[in-house]
This record gives C-alpha cells, structure tokens and sequence, in this order.
C-alpha cells in the first residue's frame, strides 16, 4: 500500500528544494514553470534558507534533472533561458499533468510550479510514495513519457 500526505500549496516551495537536494533523480511537471523561490531545509550545499529554482539548479551538477512543460507557452521561454546545461529541458504537446518525481515520492497535485502555484492560488497536493522505485519509470508509466537518454 501506497503511503501519503497532503500539504498545503504554500509547502510545496519546501518540498521541492528537499527533494532537489535529496535525490539523484528528479523530474519536474509542470505545464507553467517560473524561476520560483524554493524554500531549503538546513543543509550544506547553500548557505541561505531560501533560493531561486534557477540557481539550485546550477549547483546541483551531480543529481540528473529533467523539466517537462507544455508546449507552446511562451510563459516557459523565460526559465528556460535561465537553466544550466546539465538540466534537460522537454516541451511535450498536451501536457496538463503537474508533479515532481523523484525515486522516492511523488508529489502530485493541481498546481504548476509557478508563483501562483505555490503561494498564490488554493492548490490541492498530494505526495505519494513512488511505487515504482524510479522518477523515469514513474514518468514512463504514469504518462507515456520516455524521459531516458
């Protein structure tokens, strides 16, 4: 049996820095992505508590980082352009479905990872146990999408 919580969207900026920093796989879904301020656990990577999404991915060379949006959405050009090289960065047609993966959990919810996402708007999210073991095999099997090399 599958093990969850719900958390209140104004945590999702929380759970998305831990997951950044504890993960060696991590893929973000989110049709709308914005250069976010994430909230960070204490750690030894950074010595602020809170950094832009960008910039935590700058430092995180050594954890394999994928981002789907939706294509077409001019909105994503912005981050985009902001994104180191190691990160790959996917425009997939249709894609409504927003969640960050990682090989451990999987939060799953209704907001994009925007500012309105996650401070503005009442989301609903849900971070579930990831049953498959594996953020690509997650991403593959729940919606059809071959996030490997």
């Amino acid at each position: 049996m599958v093990r969850a919580f719900s958390l209140p969207s104004e945590s999702l900026s929380y759970f998305i820095g831990f997951t950044l920093l504890h993960s060696d796989h991590v893929v973000i879904v989110s049709p709308w992505l914005s250069d976010v301020t994430l909230r960070l656990p204490v750690n030894d990577r950074f010595d602020e508590r809170e950094v832009r999404l960008a910039t935590m991915l700058g430092e995180l060379t050594d954890t394999d980082i994928r981002i789907l949006v939706r294509e077409g959405e001019e909105h994503n050009e912005y981050i985009e352009r902001r994104l180191p090289n190691h990160v790959e960065f996917r425009v997939v047609e249709g894609l409504h479905a927003k969640a960050v993966v990682s090989d451990a959990f999987v939060y799953l919810g209704s907001a994009n990872i925007t500012r309105g996402g996650l401070s503005v708007n009442r989301e609903l999210c849900e971070v579930l146990e990831n049953e498959y073991g594996s953020a690509h095999e997650y991403v593959s099997s729940t919606l059809d999408i071959n996030v490997e090399d």
